[in-house]
C-alpha cells in the first residue's frame, strides 16, 4: 500500500509535522523510497519516473559538484532537508557540512541547493523558492533541464529572496562557496540536449 492509499484510508494522518514523518519513517509505517515531500504539513507526491533530459542534468550536475565544492561539503542527492517542522523536501542536490546527518542539518547549514527542472519549473521557482527562503537557504539555484538556464536565488529575507539572476548555458556561474563555478556548456551533455 502506498502512502497515499494509507492516507485515504485514514491510517495516516492527512497534515503532518516533520517529526511526525520521522516517528513513522522510523516505525515502518513510511518507507524510505515513498516519493513525497512535506509541504506546510501537507503530503505532496513526486514524479515516480523523472524525464531524461532531468536526470542527465542532474547526473552532470552532482559529478561537477563532487570533483569542485570542498572536502567538508557533503554533496547530498535527494536527501530530505526539514526547512521548517512542517515542511521536509527533498531537493535533487544539496550541499551541507559532511558530518551533518539529514536529519540533524538546519536549513541555514546547507551551502546550497538544486532543484533540477524539467516539469516543475513554475513549482520551483515559485512554491520551493518561498519554502527555502523561510528556511533561511542562502543559496538555491533552479537549472531549467529544457532551456538550460540557472535561475540562481540569493539572500533570503522575511521567506523572499532579494536578489535573483537568471544565467544561460554559456554564463559562468560561482556559488557563495569560494572557487566553485560552473558553466553549463562545459558539462559535457550530449549536442542533442544542448539549447542556444
Amino acid at each position: 500500500m502506498t502512502v497515499f492509499q494509507n492516507v485515504r484510508r485514514g491510517l495516516i494522518p492527512a497534515r503532518l509535522t516533520v517529526a511526525e514523518v520521522y516517528a513513522l519513517t522510523d516505525q515502518g509505517v513510511l518507507g524510505e523510497d515513498d516519493a513525497f515531500e512535506l509541504i506546510e504539513g501537507e503530503i505532496v507526491p513526486m514524479a515516480a519516473a523523472k524525464a531524461s533530459p532531468h536526470e542527465m542534468m542532474k547526473s552532470r550536475l552532482n559529478r561537477w559538484l563532487v570533483r569542485a565544492a570542498p572536502d567538508e561539503l557533503g554533496v547530498f542527492i535527494e536527501s530530505s532537508l526539514r526547512v521548517s517542522n512542517n515542511s521536509l523536501l527533498e531537493p535533487d542536490i544539496a550541499l551541507w557540512p559532511s558530518d551533518v546527518g539529514c536529519r540533524e542539518v538546519t536549513s541555514e547549514q546547507v551551502a546550497l541547493i538544486i532543484e533540477v527542472a524539467a516539469s516543475s519549473i513554475a513549482f520551483d521557482l515559485r512554491e520551493k523558492a518561498r519554502l527555502y527562503a523561510a528556511g533561511g537557504v542562502r543559496e538555491y539555484w533552479v537549472v531549467d533541464a529544457n532551456r538550460y538556464t540557472i535561475r540562481v536565488h540569493r539572500s533570503p529575507l522575511d521567506g523572499v529572496y532579494v536578489d535573483v539572476e537568471e544565467y544561460e548555458s554559456h554564463d559562468l556561474v560561482a556559488t557563495l562557496i569560494l572557487g566553485v563555478a560552473v558553466r553549463l556548456d562545459d558539462l559535457g551533455l550530449p549536442p542533442l540536449l544542448i539549447r542556444s
